[in-house]
């Protein structure tokens, strides 16, 4: 099979095939995330699914444990690998004339119109999807090389835009030569969290389901080994399995390759046909493992008991960390961890992942605008996380999930204190939606040192003391190295403020004096012999 994954081998990112991705996991360090949209698609549409289907999975925790203590695939499930790669090579041919990969052979609209490969892309311009900062038009479209045009056809399946899709000829469900009313791909509408390891064989094993024995449905397979070819109609229904689920044909797709001689291996895809696909209908929040969930309290007649958390565009990982350490049951926020993440915290309390294993976990997710017809954002961050810390009784649980409150709380107080000023000054508070705030900045500062918080308590969880005492004093000074110049700059109105006669009206000492209280109540008492700040303003 032609290379067209991408991984990072040694430091560098190069394509392999599917038989050197799988057989030689362990020797290679992971997916590269050079499009996270693919880099996921490919891990749950392809790898994942070709492992339980032709492996197997583990039947408990003890099961896998055997099988990550290993830290490969032996030689009879590599095998095994080999053989189902072998049996089914012609399903994973881009462009066999009978059943394309993950395609519709012949798709075709009644006007035999196609569209540019840009369609697939996210991040390039197609029709009214105009990212802000993409380099090319639709009337510039890119030439694909059949491996990169693999990744995004994957991609669309799982991430593809709603809104009105062109109808295939022979659609029974075609109005006007469109259909309306699709929803986004089904990733779409989650926030992805995949856990990754130190190898490509350890991220799998850590999304590798455990499904005891006799709870796959006999009809659930990935689609490829449908029993007959997708066609151009398309169904309502619910996923049969996770397999089913994870190979799930949001869209009907045809790529149309062209011969190129200009370039190596003589073909490129500028051209697809892109239609209504499959809709996930039913709870599948028991299947998927990759989303977390919020309860909902009320819910209506008909509708799911819990919703699925998205990510915020700008919001780093970290600071949904309450979320990613809800393994033990819904938070007061009622959240609850994705089901892997809930995965590895059973294995972690079984001593199958060691307390120092590198573990990192990857946070994907797309912000859709008018309608979810066109992409705005693609959110994307990748943290270090201490297994440790996934355990109930966990100091190291404490004093992340201590850390993600206390910075929110500072950043509430740092936007607290732009009011303040603004007030004592007689304007108005500044929009949550407009402009800089000081709390925004604030956890821009922050960030890197969470991040090298939870690197050093992977490392060395029994430093937590250390680490927490650390915090609070780079914390303190970080706000205020962020207060003080707005406080130094203030004008001379706001020395009196706007009602002088009001003793404890909006003014700069009252707003400073808040900002302290606020980091003493957040903080704790500033550490004998350090200086809260660099300058003080008083008046």
């Amino acid at each position: 099979m032609e290379p067209w994954i991408e991984v990072v081998d040694d430091g560098h990112v190069r394509e392999v095939g599917l038989q050197e991705a799988l057989v030689g996991a362990d020797r290679l360090a992971g997916l590269a995330v050079v499009d996270p949209l693919e880099t996921v698609a490919v891990l749950r549409q392809v790898l994942v699914p070709i492992v339980m289907d032709a492996v197997g999975v583990p039947e408990d925790r003890a099961a896998w444990a055997r099988w990550f203590a290993r830290g490969r695939f032996d030689d009879a499930d590599a095998a095994r690998i080999g053989d189902y790669l072998d049996a089914h090579a012609d399903r994973f041919d881009l462009f066999d004339g009978r059943r394309p990969f993950a395609q519709v052979a012949g798709l075709r609209t009644a006007k035999d119109e196609t569209k540019p490969v840009s369609l697939l892309l996210s991040r390039l311009a197609s029709g009214n999807n105009v990212p802000l900062f993409s380099a090319r038009t639709e009337s510039d479209p890119p030439s694909l090389s059949p491996a990169a045009a693999a990744r995004a056809l994957l991609a669309a399946q799982c991430w593809d835009t709603a809104a009105i899709k062109s109808g295939a000829a022979d659609d029974p469900q075609v109005k006007a030569g469109k259909t309306t009313g699709n929803p986004t791909g089904p990733l779409g509408q989650l926030g992805v969290v995949v856990p990754m390891g130190a190898t490509l064989f350890d991220t799998l094993m850590l999304n590798l389901p455990i499904i005891p024995l006799g709870a796959r449905r006999s009809d659930d397979h990935p689609q490829w080994k449908s029993p007959t070819p997708a066609d151009m109609s398309w169904q309502v229904r619910p996923a049969r399995g996770m397999l089913d689920l994870l190979t799930w044909q949001a869209r009907r797709i045809r790529l149309i390759p062209q011969v190129d001689a200009s370039v190596p291996g003589g073909v490129v895809v500028r051209r697809v046909v892109l239609c209504a696909g499959d809709r996930l209908t039913g709870p599948f929040y028991d299947l998927e493992p990759h989303a977390g969930w919020r309860q909902v309290e009320k819910p209506k007649k008909g509708d799911p008991p819990v919703r699925p958390v998205r990510h915020q565009p700008g919001r780093a990982a970290w600071r949904g960390l309450a979320g990613l350490l809800a393994v033990h049951g819904p938070t007061a926020e009622r959240l609850s961890a994705p089901a892997q993440m809930q995965q590895v915290a059973d294995l972690q309390a079984d001593g199958a992942v060691p307390d120092d294993f590198p573990l990192r976990v990857l946070t994907v997710g797309v912000s859709y605008g008018t309608q979810s017809a066109v992409v705005d954002d693609v959110i994307v961050d990748e943290i270090p996380l201490p297994v440790v810390g996934l355990a109930a009784d966990s100091q190291v649980r404490y004093t992340l999930l201590q850390v993600a409150e206390q910075a929110e709380a500072l950043r509430i107080a740092a936007n607290r204190l732009g009011d303040d000023l603004r007030a004592a000054c007689g304007a108005a508070k500044l929009p949550w939606d407009r402009g800089q705030r000081l709390g925004d900045l604030l956890i821009h500062r922050l960030t890197p040192v969470v991040r090298r918080l939870l690197a050093g308590l992977q490392h060395h969880p029994e430093a937590f003391e250390q680490a927490e005492d650390a915090w609070r004093i780079v914390a303190r000074r970080l706000a205020w190295e962020v207060a003080d110049p707005v406080l130094s700059a203030a004008g001379p109105e706001t020395f009196l403020g706007r009602d002088p006669d009001q003793r404890f009206g909006p003014r700069l000492a009252v707003a400073e004096a808040s900002f302290r209280r606020s980091l003493h109540a957040i903080l704790g008492p500033a550490p004998t012999g350090i200086s809260p700040s660099a300058s003080t303003t008083t008046a």
